[in-house]
Order: structure tokens, then C-alpha cells, then sequence
């Protein structure tokens, strides 16, 4: 009988043993994860304060500059018989607008995350191969107030919304 009470002792002890070094195993994990959490936010919010400071508080005008210069480039397009060389310049005119917007904007948040600046340039090349192809296409005649404003003002301001979506959706992450 002592021998099973000696054996029940034993393995009580050994037991309170394993729970604590389960209890210390844990710990630590819990420790070095919320450790790495929290290096992680703070590198999240380093981006958030890089991408306004660096970026948006220098360079937010040159977003909306971009699209008043591209509207007032679009506008010509309304001018009714309008020739291809004319479309051409237009084409041009758009293009530098374009290149603007880039060079002021898009490239600097490669300075921030290579994801937010594959986004922008994205969404920017898309308009401008929209509107490239609509400029040229015999079929559409923007000249017309409603057809330009379903082919080339709705693409205009779908993209101008989606990429402050974008930027209020921005995050940081690592």
C-alpha cells in the first residue's frame, strides 16, 4: 500500500512539474508572439506616418491637379468634328498629363510600399489606355455630352475614387 501511495506521489509531483514547464513554454510563446505583433504595428504605423508626411501632406495637390488638367484636356474632346490630328495633340496633351501625375505622385510612394505604387500605376495606365481607345475609336462620338460622359467621365471618376479608396484603405502592413 505505501508503495502505491510512494508511486501516487511520484507521479503528483512529476505532474505539477509538467504543468509548469507547460506554464513557462507558454508564457514565452505568448510572449515573443505579442512581441512580434506589436513590432509589427508599430512598422504598420511607421508606413501610415511615412505615406502622410512624406507624401500625401507634400504632394495630395498634385492627385487633384491631375485630374483638373486631365478634365480640361477631355473637355476639347467635345468639340464637335473634331479632326485625328487634333485627336492626336489632345492624345499628347493627355499623355504629359499623365506623366505628371507620375513623376509628382505615383513614384514617391515607392518610397513607402511597392504594392500601394503597383496600385497606382495600374489604375493610371488603365485610364490611360481608356482613354487612348476611345480618343481613337471611329465609333464613338464624344462630341456628345452623354457618350462622353459614359465612356470617358465615368472612367475618370471611377478611377479617381477607386484610388482614394485605396489611400483611405491604407494600412501599412508588412
Amino acid at each position: 500500500m505505501s508503495c502505491i501511495i510512494q508511486y501516487l506521489d511520484v507521479l503528483s509531483k512529476l505532474a505539477i512539474v509538467l504543468i509548469a514547464v507547460i506554464n513557462f513554454v507558454f508564457a514565452v510563446f505568448v510572449f515573443f508572439k505579442k512581441n512580434h505583433i506589436d513590432r509589427l504595428e508599430k512598422e504598420s504605423d511607421r508606413k501610415i506616418n511615412w505615406l502622410k508626411s512624406l507624401i500625401l501632406d507634400h504632394n495630395l495637390d498634385h492627385f487633384y491637379e491631375f485630374f483638373d488638367r486631365l478634365d480640361a484636356e477631355l473637355a476639347k474632346l467635345k468639340v464637335p468634328g473634331i479632326d485625328e490630328t487634333a485627336k492626336q495633340e489632345i492624345n499628347d496633351s493627355v499623355s504629359e498629363v499623365f506623366i505628371y501625375f507620375r513623376r509628382n505622385l505615383i513614384d514617391m510612394f515607392l518610397a513607402v510600399d511597392i504594392e500601394l505604387y503597383n496600385f497606382f500605376i495600374a489604375s493610371s495606365d488603365s485610364l490611360q489606355d481608356h482613354i487612348t481607345e476611345s480618343i481613337f475609336d471611329a465609333g464613338i462620338n464624344l462630341s456628345h455630352t452623354a457618350k462622353f460622359d459614359e465612356v470617358l467621365n465615368n472612367k475618370v471618376m471611377e478611377t479617381k475614387t477607386n484610388l482614394i479608396k485605396r489611400l483611405f484603405e491604407y494600412r501599412g502592413h508588412v
